[in-house]
């Protein structure tokens, strides 16, 4: 996950080896140190949408309308909206339907995304 340098100071103690996606075993694995963390699987992902986040939306474990973003740096994001809700860290227990991750390469995840859910 891409850091800013903004986020190095704020979110640094908190995830001080920034973030982490993974892509494994059917299940998407996004993890922000103590801040927050979700367990995605990818059969439950309905569709993959990419956005930009916004800099006046924060850094961090973001929890916003009906979404949950896991965004330590403004700029391009993937949206998983999945057909159900799971629950979420965020830093306490959180339920969404909608996931945000910024990785740098959004494009690559989604492939991925799409590879492993077979579509």
């Amino acid at each position: 996950m891409p850091r800013s340098r903004w986020a190095i100071a704020f979110i640094g103690l908190f995830a001080p080896r920034g973030g982490r996606v993974v892509l494994d075993d059917g299940v998407l694995t996004i993890s922000v140190g103590a801040l927050g963390s979700a367990r995605v699987p990818v059969e439950r992902i309905a569709r993959i949408t990419p956005m930009g986040w916004p800099p006046i939306g924060g850094l961090g474990v973001r929890i916003g309308r009906g979404l949950v973003g896991f965004v330590l740096e403004s700029g391009p994001c993937l949206m998983l909206e999945l057909d159900e809700e799971i629950r979420v860290r965020a830093p306490l227990g959180w339920s969404t339907a909608k996931v945000v991750v910024r990785v740098d390469d959004p494009g690559r995840l989604a492939a991925a995304l799409a590879a492993a859910r077979g579509s």
